[in-house]
């Protein structure tokens, strides 16, 4: 710190500085008797006396401060006290008095406090100046836990952003994440930046990572425009230091288990539960004693089986393993990271699994003086491999449906050989056959910057990114011959390349001034563009000689499929962006981008993106200085901004007439000749999406020990996208248009608390954020309905539309005095009983209202951490609350013959004898029972809410002078586990974290494992 700067700003303490100054003095002169004078100077660093610097008796209101030469004087109570030195950007001391009577002080700079910095947009800045809501990571946060991406790693570490993990399927586990509610009908995913270019996050290692930002609100994002709507993720990867080259190993390898999996009823049993259905539908029973004893017994295990079917399902290893390694090192002149990873990701299903390769290489270099080059080089290959069903083909989700359907007393195979059989067929027999989608990706990025730094302070930069993606995608449905007599169509083949290229590059000018030592400013001004192209390509051959012949060519012409297309668009922007500050006390900032898109017809193809963002830090106040020792950080921050969005459309020419040439052949000539019509209906008038927020925010530190940031933000998002039915009479198909509003409200609030104990170092955090999603325009029309989702004006847009419950009808009189039942048909003692909302005395599609929402209202996660000696630990919980989930049929299961199986959920039904009960009674008419999911209603909307210890971590360090012998710096071995335990209220067997469809999806995984850390 220039030292005429730093005793200007000493000087300014001004009047209150003074007074609390003779305050302190006149109670020391009001103290007891036994009072020592203390007397002393402090100094920095260099040796330089330090003015103004806050001396206290802890504990105590007495208290002073240095003067012009760093000299204080202090009297203190006795020999037992202990006296405090404390100043805004320096290491506090804590000194006891003892017997001495002068104590000089040398205090050092709190680098971590002045020099910590966050990658903003375009650059970094010091955390304590920024002024727009922004939240980071630790990247210790994802290192040495068993992740297969990044994106999962991230839940509950963000306050104010939501991660779901779908599935735990190998390829298929990244997280949606939602930062601030979800502002669009459409695309509501973030925009991610690796090193500065827009790039996608589940494929990078985890171990490359050194930062990693999420900016939350407008004035923060407002520098990325049209595409920083829903929040911005940057990550920075790891780069090399000059020095000594340097080599970390980081392993580990673990085993997969389902999180939840139901409990379904054997066969015995759920023969007798059927008996029991179909009496109370007034049918024949299907089992005699004597048969419902043949399951007991396995007499008979051809006719009478009793199958285990996810037993025979979950037979994949799961078996998990990664691996990686970084160099990193170099000189003033050229530094280097160069890394390599492997991670194998064997499913919980056969056939299921993922390999990935990862290499980088950033290369920093100064050629000459004032010049900078940047080479950032990244590949990813990824080999995947997902079971598929012959029934539709596409994946594993009917291998997964077909299993919780399928009757125990469905025998797997035969004495014979044969597979048992129904008619929507055998899972494990499609997965005997060996039938895969196998997908084969590849990634690259290659990034080049070039700095020049003409005078000081003012310099120019460029960056240069070229992107690629690829995917060979091949799904070989085989015939299947579950008996002599039965079998499942014809094999078939589904071959689809996808690929995509992007160019873009980045130039901009900075500049930052200082004037009369207080004002302080930082230009930033540039230019982007980007070309973008994509290309799919699509075949189809059935009636393959065998099922070992998986060529394209070796299937029939005869039903041959071909399809293909290409598409393209260009993005120019303009951005700028101004930041202020004065003696670091009130800061402003103000951000611009003027963004055009070639999706947008001229009149509407650009837009402007401007935000303006404030923050006062309180604490450099002279009237803050008695505080200080308690108080080092208190700043409040204000921000407001628009952003824009065009990722929802999904139609890369939404304007423009287009010919399609797929399905438009005609005949011409007695011949059929190829053809082109256009299809759908275009919006010349179509215009950006805008989203715009407010924040209030507060940042407190207390001592050095504790920080807290509180955010308060209020986002509407207009003129969002959708696509608009054309009027019956017209003969083109729906178009895009301008035409709803969403609001969303909240409030976040984290905290983080470090401190040292003696050989114990301890630290707590924690985040909770609130949010309130609402919609309040919609097409013109004041709701959509789509089955059991419903977007209503004025309700959240993840709502579920149905009807409402309460308990169960108890008896026939029960019945005779509810309303006139229109939704269930005939109803009898111990089915679900349905509230006439409307009430006119009948209950009809007239009673649906909104029951709940998928959403979350609240979003929360907390970290405990503690270090002694070598050893360490870390629990990190993650949770939501206030989201509901509904389950389906297949979840709850069904009593429908071969086609179903009740879970022990069914085990506490409504009978005659067991009527304090809230079960239904059993139905023999499977999904289509009168109380059963497929009638939406309140009593199947699960509460989601849920406590999950996403990660624990044991490790222990090797002592250095054991390691050092071995020419190691450091070895630790550790334990981790992912999703080790869950708390909820959700039904039993079953993730409250997975969203719809449960019940035909591949489970959540937990993941134990082992592994060490060794740097040479």
């Amino acid at each position: 710190m220039n030292n005429k700067l730093k005793k200007r700003k000493q000087r300014e303490c001004g009047f209150f500085k003074v007074l609390i100054l003779m305050m302190a003095m006149l109670g020391l002169g009001m103290s007891t008797h036994a009072q020592i004078t203390i007397t002393g100077t402090v100094l920095d660093e260099k040796d330089e006396p330090m003015i103004g610097i806050t001396i206290a008796v802890k504990n105590s209101t007495i208290g002073t401060s240095t003067d012009i030469d760093g000299k204080y004087t202090i009297t203190v109570p006795n020999g037992n006290a202990v006296i405090v030195y404390s100043y805004i950007g320096y290491q506090r001391q804590e000194i006891p008095v003892g017997s001495r009577k002068v104590i000089d002080v040398k205090l050092k700079e709190n680098t971590e406090l002045l020099d910590e910095v966050v990658v903003v947009g375009f650059g970094t800045q010091k955390k304590i100046n920024l002024t727009g809501s922004v939240a980071t990571v630790d990247s210790k946060m994802l290192e040495n836990r068993p992740l297969t991406n990044v994106s999962a790693g991230l839940a509950g570490l963000l306050p104010g952003v939501t991660i779901t993990q779908k599935s735990g399927l190998p390829g298929g586990d990244g997280g949606t994440i939602r930062v601030r509610g979800v502002g669009t009908l459409n695309n509501a995913n973030p925009m991610v930046l690796v090193d500065g270019v827009e790039a996608t996050m589940d494929n990078i290692d985890p171990n490359d990572i050194e930062t990693l930002t999420v900016l939350k609100d407008a004035a923060s994002s407002a520098i990325f425009g049209a595409k920083a709507a829903n929040g911005v993720i940057l990550i920075t990867t790891k780069k090399g230091k000059a020095g000594k080259s340097q080599v970390n190993y980081s392993g580990n390898f673990g085993w997969q288990t389902p999180t939840a999996l139901p409990k379904y009823i054997r066969s015995a049993e759920y023969a007798e539960m059927y008996n029991e259905a179909l009496k109370n539908d007034g049918k024949s029973l299907k089992f005699t004693e004597a048969e419902i004893q043949k399951f007991r017994d396995g007499s008979d295990p051809d006719n009478f089986a009793d199958t285990d079917w996810q037993d025979l399902l979950y037979q994949g290893s799961g078996f998990q393993t990664n691996h990686s390694v970084n160099v990193s090192g170099g000189t003033d002149k050229a530094r280097y990271m160069t890394s390599v990873g492997y991670l194998q990701q064997d499913g919980v299903i056969k056939l299921t699994g993922k390999k990935q390769y990862n290499i980088r290489t950033n290369l920093d270099i100064n050629p000459i003086s004032k010049l900078d080059v940047g080479v950032n080089l990244s590949y990813t290959r990824m080999d995947l491999e997902e079971a598929t069903n012959s029934y539709v083909g596409g994946g594993a989700d009917q291998i997964f449906r077909q299993v919780n359907l399928i009757s125990p007393w469905i025998p797997y195979r035969k004495s014979n050989g044969d597979y048992g059989t129904i008619s929507d067929g055998n899972p494990i027999a499609w997965i005997d056959l060996g039938q895969q989608i196998l997908k084969k990706r590849a990634y690259f990025l290659g990034i080049g910057t070039i700095k020049y730094e003409f005078i000081k302070d003012l310099s120019l930069k460029g960056v240069f990114s070229y992107k690629t993606f690829t995917e060979d995608q091949n799904e070989f449905i085989k015939d299947i011959q579950y008996n002599p007599y039965k079998y499942q169509g014809p094999n078939k083949m589904h071959q689809r390349d996808y690929s995509n290229e992007t160019v873009a590059s980045d130039i901009f000018l900075n500049y930052s001034k200082s004037f009369n030592r207080n004002h302080n400013f930082i230009f930033l001004g540039g230019f982007h563009s980007e070309y973008y192209h994509y290309k799919y390509t699509y075949a189809y051959r059935e009636n393959f000689p065998s099922n070992n012949l998986s060529d394209l060519n070796g299937g029939s012409t005869a039903g041959m499929k071909n399809e293909g297309y290409t598409r393209e668009l260009a993005m120019l922007s303009w951005f700028g962006r101004l930041n202020y500050d004065y003696a670091g006390k009130y800061l402003l900032e103000a951000n611009f981008r003027y963004d055009g898109s070639s999706r947008f017809a001229e009149a509407n193809r650009w837009g402007f993106f401007p935000s303006f963002s404030g923050a006062w830090r309180i604490s450099e106040e002279s009237f803050m200085e008695p505080l200080r020792t308690s108080i080092t950080n208190l700043k409040v921050r204000a921000s407001w901004g628009k952003l824009g969005n065009q990722a929802a459309l999904d139609d890369y020419y939404p304007t423009i007439p287009t010919l399609s040439l797929k399905d438009q052949d005609y005949a011409f000539g007695g011949k059929i000749v190829p053809g082109g019509a256009t299809i759908y209906a275009k919006n010349p008038n179509l215009k950006w999406e805008e989203t715009r927020t407010w924040n209030i925010g507060l940042d407190v530190g207390i001592t050095s020990d504790l920080n807290i940031t509180v955010d308060y933000y209020d986002k509407l998002t207009s003129d969002i996208l959708m696509k608009v039915p054309t009027p019956d009479t017209y003969a083109l198909e729906n178009f895009w248009d301008n035409v709803g509003e969403v609001s969303n409200k909240g409030i976040e609030f984290s905290a983080q608390y470090n401190k040292q104990l003696k050989n114990v170092m301890f630290s707590f955090g924690g985040n909770i954020a609130y949010n309130k999603n609402k919609i309040l325009k919609l097409a013109g029309q004041n709701e959509i309905i789509d089955g059991k989702d419903i977007k209503r004006v004025g309700s959240s847009l993840n709502s579920i539309y149905g009807y409402k419950t309460d308990g169960l009808y108890q008896s026939q009189e029960d019945i005779n005095n509810w309303p006139t039942n229109n939704i269930q048909g005939t109803v009898v003692p111990g089915d679900l009983r349905y509230v006439d909302v409307s009430g006119d005395g009948v209950l009809n599609a007239a009673d649906r209202v909104i029951i709940g929402c998928t959403d979350p209202k609240f979003v929360f996660g907390f970290n405990l951490g503690a270090t002694y000696r070598g050893f360490d630990m870390l629990l990190f919980f993650q949770g939501t609350a206030g989201g509901k989930g509904y389950m389906e049929s297949e979840a709850i299961g069904e009593l429908n013959g071969d086609n179903g199986k009740p879970t022990t959920f069914w085990r506490n039904r409504w009978t005659p004898e067991n009527t304090n009960t809230n079960v239904p009674r059993l139905s023999s008419q499977g999904k289509s029972g009168p109380s059963m999911p497929s009638v939406i209603s309140s009593y199947w909307l699960q509460d989601g809410t849920y406590l999950r210890l996403k990660n624990l971590q044991l490790g222990y360090t090797l002592p250095a002078k054991l390691t050092h012998n071995m020419q190691i710096s450091k070895v630790r071995v550790f334990y981790s586990a992912q999703n080790l335990l869950t708390f909820t209220s959700f039904v039993k067997g079953w993730d409250p974290e997975s969203p719809v469809g449960r019940g035909s999806h591949y489970p959540q995984v937990m993941v134990n494992s082992f592994g060490i850390n060794v740097t040479f």
